[in-house]
């Protein structure tokens, strides 16, 4: 307890990984609307939508709406939400710099008090953290970009507050690699 109150607990997420493309292509399809579409298009569910989408001289900022999969949820947390949860999500990218943008995430679950928050980084590699020994292969060829997510899940239910927290963590993630993976394919068919 906390002057009173329960305290409020969070749990962090966390998304690292690096590219052989650089931040310019992949910040280009992460804000692109036919990208996006493909993304959310990729949940096969019928319950995902671009809801907006707006390019300004100096930011791109749009909104998501999509289901999660309900399969790994308790009964009980299903009970709650009654049937899939549906996330609500919002994205801001601004360019920082050339070869950098930054970024921002909101998001709900619809039906359920909770708040995800996180700090999106996009960057091209220094020439000297891109170094790849002589004579490498394709496959050895450098990172030359890197991507990083860092945020908080809070769900503020009575006694399932840490269960549903790690859960929806859980399901971020994954929604996370499965976006990651549709965005290197739209890069490699051109997009």
């Amino acid at each position: 307890m906390h002057n009173g109150n329960l305290r409020r607990m969070t749990r962090r997420i966390e998304h690292h990984s690096m590219s052989r493309r650089p931040a310019a292509r992949i910040h280009a399809a992460l804000t692109d609307a036919d990208c996006l579409r493909e993304r959310l298009g990729a949940a096969k569910d019928g319950t995902a939508e671009v809801v907006s989408h707006t390019v300004t001289e100096h930011e791109t900022r749009f909104q998501l709406r999509q289901r999660l999969p309900e399969g790994e949820l308790p009964t009980v947390i299903r009970g709650v939400l009654g049937g899939a949860p549906l996330l609500e999500r919002s994205e801001s990218w601004r360019v920082r710099e050339e070869g950098h943008f930054v970024g921002e995430v909101a998001a709900t679950l619809r039906r359920v008090p909770s708040t995800i928050t996180g700090s999106l980084w996009l960057r091209d590699l220094t020439p000297a953290e891109r170094s790849v020994p002589e004579g490498a292969s394709e496959e050895e060829r450098p990172r030359i970009s890197e991507f990083a997510l860092r945020g908080e899940v809070a769900v503020h239910l009575p006694f399932l507050s840490e269960r549903a927290e790690e859960l929806l963590a859980g399901q971020l993630e994954l929604v996370i690699e499965r976006e990651r993976e549709i965005i290197a394919d739209w890069l490699r068919r051109g997009g």
